[in-house]
């Protein structure tokens, strides 16, 4: 044990994520995110030393929460994407290659749904 432990303490916990997903033009899967649900953040203190800290996380965990929902939502992050989404499987004596040219990413009664042209060769 450290001489200052701490257990993060989080309202909801798990705090409540909700992320755009989208296609940049080149390639790249886009993910922001859009919404945080959180509004407390404190420090369970789990060593002797550690409570004058913990007393202080205590009576910040509100300002914290804000704070740390300030500087997540609508950051982005782009996840390239290294071929394009398809697959192959044999057909007789060939082989069928179907890839999905141009994704997007969009929803479908609350399910996540990728949509785009697809290519059979």
């Amino acid at each position: 044990m450290a001489l200052m432990d701490f257990k993060t303490i989080t309202v909801p916990d798990p705090p409540e994520v909700t992320v755009r997903a989208g296609t940049a033009p080149d390639g790249k899967l886009t993910l922001k995110l859009v919404d945080l649900k959180l509004s407390d953040v404190s420090f369970l203190p789990l060593s002797v030393a550690a409570v004058p800290v913990g007393i202080l996380s205590m009576l910040l965990s509100k300002p914290t929460a804000s704070a740390v929902r300030e500087f997540f939502t609508d950051q982005t992050l782009d996840v390239p994407l290294p071929q394009p989404l398809g697959t192959s499987f044999p057909a007789g004596d060939t082989e069928v290659k179907v890839r999905l040219d141009q994704p997007e990413l969009g929803s479908h009664n609350g399910m996540l749904m990728i949509s785009g042209t697809a290519s059979v060769s």
